[in-house]
């Protein structure tokens, strides 16, 4: 028996289902075709490969930056890249967790939230909008990050990459700098201070792969305080050829400074007669002494001939009756007036001569009581032959041979020096001497 359809189609029905028949498969094509466009898993795989092949411009389109791509440019990219290379088990991990977040992403919303608080510098994140009003889209996203850094000096700068991003305030202070894109910072310490200026650097790779990772960057100045000492408490400190304004018996600790040898301290006296330097010692521990050499034999030989021309122009003094003392203090002036006034009112007359002066050379001594008060002492072998006698009474007086041993005093004044004291000594050495006859 024939069976006969029950409605017989016509030629164009038949062409329109057709018709319709392929534009479902064109739809569908289509459908799977943008899922597989959006598909999560597929920008992973990409971002993968594009690494790898270090495309670094197929990276950066398809990198998001939550804060609208300020500062975001393809160097971030490309530090992104190298780094990656460089650590192929870090882009494993990176490529796992992706993969992870993909999943977790799939899920309530809930746990999605809860992932992104924990991401690495670069998250998977689901757009809020789907695209063309169908599909799940993703992007790769990436974190900023503060740069917590500690450093032991108040007042110390720190830079990153050349430019100033904070002071600390106090000492061991920690800094929150930022926030940074991930790559390679130079972050350095700077402590510009009075007598010298202390680094630190280091080169921090900011690529971490959770958001409570410990970023602290540690950045100690190596310097120390100096307690300096010398023989002259007035000479003042000089570091790398400067005077920094502080003498010895200031008694203040010299810093921070870096002790490993790089700085240079001396210590320097200026007299009006001429300045004393010590040696030049590097800075290489928390304690220096210096010594501020005694008088040389210039200065030495000055103050000899001032006080034998003065016990020279005592013993003339007496001799012509009348005050031609050479050399002497403007306070001890008068001592010679009043000995020639008692010598005229008691008729009183004198005759001798100095025959030698033998100076002790290792006696010589600096008093200084501050930094414009000082004077030297010496001791003296004085060799003479003298009388005083009363010329009514004796014709023929004979001076008698005598010797002493005297410390004098003098000072510098007015660019000469003046005898302003003298005391009688028991003895002198006599290992180093100097005879002025």
């Amino acid at each position: 028996m024939d069976l006969k359809p029950a409605i017989a189609l016509s030629g164009r029905a038949k062409l329109l289902i057709a018709g319709g028949l392929v534009v479902i498969l064109l739809l569908a094509g289509a459908y799977f075709l943008g899922k597989q466009l959006t598909d999560e898993q597929r920008l992973i795989a990409r971002f993968e490969n594009a690494i790898r092949d270090g495309k670094t411009d197929k990276v950066m389109g398809m990198l998001s930056d939550p804060n609208k791509g300020v500062g975001f440019n393809k160097e971030t990219a490309q530090d992104i890249v190298t780094y990656l290379q460089s650590n192929k088990e870090t882009l494993d991990q990176l490529i796992a967790r992706l993969k992870s977040e993909a999943e977790l992403l799939k899920g309530p919303p809930a746990a999605s939230v809860e992932q992104e608080r924990d991401t690495a510098f670069l998250y998977l994140h689901k757009k809020e909008e789907k695209r063309w009003f169908l599909y799940d889209d993703y992007e790769l996203k990436i974190n900023r990050y503060s740069i917590p850094v500690t450093t032991n000096f108040a007042g110390t700068k720190v830079l990153i990459d050349g430019k100033e991003a904070g002071t600390a305030k106090g000492e061991n202070e920690t800094l929150e700098l930022g926030t940074f894109l991930p790559g390679q910072y130079e972050i350095k310490a700077v402590y510009e201070g009075k007598y010298t200026t202390l680094e630190s650097a280091s080169t921090v790779s900011l690529f971490p792969m959770a958001n409570n990772e410990d970023l602290t960057v540690e950045l100690t100045l190596e310097g120390d305080y100096v307690e300096v000492q010398s023989n002259n408490s007035y000479a003042h400190i000089y570091i790398n050829g400067e005077d920094i304004e502080l003498a010895v018996g200031d008694g203040q600790r010299i810093g921070p400074i870096a002790v490993d040898g790089s700085n240079r301290m001396f210590v320097e006296v200026e007299y009006p007669w001429g300045k004393a330097r010590s040696e030049e010692l590097a800075v290489d521990s928390n304690r220096l002494e210096f010594n501020v050499p005694g008088l040389d034999d210039s200065l030495k030989n000055d103050i000899m001939s001032a006080a034998f021309d003065f016990v020279s122009s005592w013993m003339q003094s007496f001799r012509e009756q009348k005050n031609v003392l050479r050399h002497v203090h403007p306070d001890r002036s008068g001592d010679m007036a009043e000995y020639l006034a008692d010598m005229e009112r008691s008729k009183e007359s004198y005759t001798g001569e100095l025959h030698r002066a033998t100076f002790d050379l290792d006696s010589f001594k600096l008093n200084q009581f501050d930094e414009h008060d000082y004077s030297i002492t010496v001791k003296v072998k004085l060799d003479y032959r003298e009388v005083f006698y009363f010329k009514e009474y004796e014709t023929d007086p004979v001076p008698v041979e005598g010797s002493n041993y005297t410390e004098y005093q003098l000072q510098y004044v007015d660019g000469q020096w003046l005898v302003s004291g003298w005391s009688n000594v028991e003895g002198m050495g006599t290992d180093n001497t100097k005879v002025y006859e």
